[in-house]
């Protein structure tokens, strides 16, 4: 009976460690898609705010946030842990860009759908004018996903818990076994 609690309590355990991770990349998209959406809505003139496309940001980043831990679920990329980490991370930021760009698209989908568009019509506006938007996204996805992708990937080499430790602890770097001169 002892071994059932105990492996109830691990799993427990586990889907906490992994919510936190999923909101902790969850909380960064969405900021971040956030700044974007309201950084191209000012340089646009766009007086009036589109809630909508807030709202579509938050499942956008939810569902971003979800592959990037299936990504690492699945082990995706593990081809490459044997290379630098900058290896690894320009390959991660191109690959989730790559997803961005397709959730992109289907908020332009879903937009179009709400305001009466066919699917044909979102297309086509897309290939017409909507493209350069849509590469610029991608371009400025890609370079946010560096930085965090390299924090990500530096903090799994390090171990469990360690980046964050060095972030957000108050204690010397030394007591990491590093010394400070």
């Amino acid at each position: 009976m002892g071994v059932v609690v105990e492996e109830k309590h691990g799993h427990k355990e586990k889907l906490v460690h992994e919510l936190r991770q999923l909101a902790a990349i969850f909380v960064y998209l969405a900021v971040f898609f956030t700044v974007f959406r309201l950084y191209t809505r000012l340089v646009l003139g766009s007086a009036e705010p589109n809630f909508a496309r807030y709202g579509l940001i938050l499942l956008k980043s939810l569902a971003l946030a979800k592959i990037i831990l299936t990504g690492e679920a699945l082990r995706l990329g593990e081809w490459t842990r044997a290379r630098p980490l900058a290896i690894l991370t320009v390959y991660y930021a191109a690959i989730f860009s790559a997803f961005a760009l397709v959730f992109e698209v289907l908020e332009h989908l879903v937009l179009g759908w709400l305001h009466g568009k066919a699917s044909a019509a979102v297309f086509a506006e897309i290939l017409e004018k909507g493209w350069p938007h849509l590469t610029g996204m991608t371009m400025v996805v890609f370079v946010a996903f560096l930085p965090f992708f390299a924090f990500r990937e530096t903090g799994r080499v390090l171990g469990e818990g360690q980046l964050e430790q060095l972030f957000f602890k108050s204690k010397q770097m030394n007591d990491l076994g590093t010394t400070r001169e």
